[in-house]
């Protein structure tokens, strides 16, 4: 009985880290809990072709352009309720977070869990916009 007093004070200054296992390593492999971070691909096979990263708290996406990552220069904005139903005019409930580029041609979406919407793959809880299209993506590996 006299251990689990000397070791309160000792678990109490580990529980922080204890505390953090519930997110995952981001494409610059900080640990983040933020589910919009990381790389992802339109395959849950294939390399990485994009990668959402966090820079003094601005989300920025990056393609992988011939092995050689090219980060777009304006940074992504996070959706409003409203602004996800343009997107999903009859869905946006069904949609967790979103980033989009402002001046269009790119956004990334994440599904609520359970979400049905039509396009959304069964393995996947992300869709993205760009230039040529929307379709599902996957989150993968980053390099």
């Amino acid at each position: 009985m006299r251990l689990l007093p000397s070791l309160l004070p000792s678990l109490l200054l580990l529980s922080p880290l204890l505390l953090t296992g519930c997110g995952k390593n981001n494409s610059a492999g900080v640990f983040s809990s933020d589910p919009m971070l990381g790389c992802f691909s339109t395959h849950a096979r294939k390399p990485a072709e994009f990668r959402i990263e966090q820079q003094q708290g601005q989300y920025y996406v990056s393609f992988n352009r011939d092995e050689q990552w090219q980060r777009d220069a304006t940074p992504l904005q996070e959706s409003s309720r409203a602004e996800i139903a343009q997107f999903f005019r009859d869905d946006a409930g069904q949609i967790n977070k979103a980033l989009v580029r402002p001046g269009g041609g790119f956004g990334i979406f994440k599904f609520n869990p359970g979400a049905t919407l039509k396009g959304k793959a069964k393995d996947s809880d992300y869709m993205a916009l760009v230039l040529i299209g929307a379709g599902p993506v996957f989150p993968v590996k980053c390099p």
